[in-house]
């Protein structure tokens, strides 16, 4: 992983545990849902985002999105390996199907790019 896509990474996981901490989920899905973005090619950075995320469904008792989240924190280290850079960039939350594919904010594009 590049250091600036590392950077801004580790910046997103802390900017979600932060908003963890105030009671704050709908800002800590954001930060996650762009840690994943940031991290999904590179598998440990794509497993941690997807433990976070299934840490905070936890906390917030969302079934769903824990029962979503389970294979994919389970699975994320060796299908990284094996498709990690072959797929194309997800948010990493259940609400959407792995064959939608959703539009990527141009801020985490310019820094994958770099």
């Amino acid at each position: 992983m590049k250091a600036i896509v590392r950077q801004h990474f580790e910046t997103e996981i802390r900017k979600a545990r932060a908003a963890i901490q105030t009671g704050n989920f709908a800002d800590a899905w954001v930060a996650l849902q762009r840690s994943h973005v940031l991290g999904q090619a590179y598998p440990l950075p794509h497993a941690i985002a997807h433990w976070e995320m299934l840490k905070l469904a936890w906390r917030q008792r969302d079934l769903k999105e824990i029962a979503g989240q389970l294979i994919p924190t389970v699975l994320a280290i060796p299908l990284t390996l094996l498709f990690g850079r072959k797929r194309y960039l997800r948010d990493g939350r259940v609400n959407i199907s792995d064959s939608e594919r959703i539009s990527i904010p141009n801020d985490l594009l310019q820094i994958l790019e770099q």
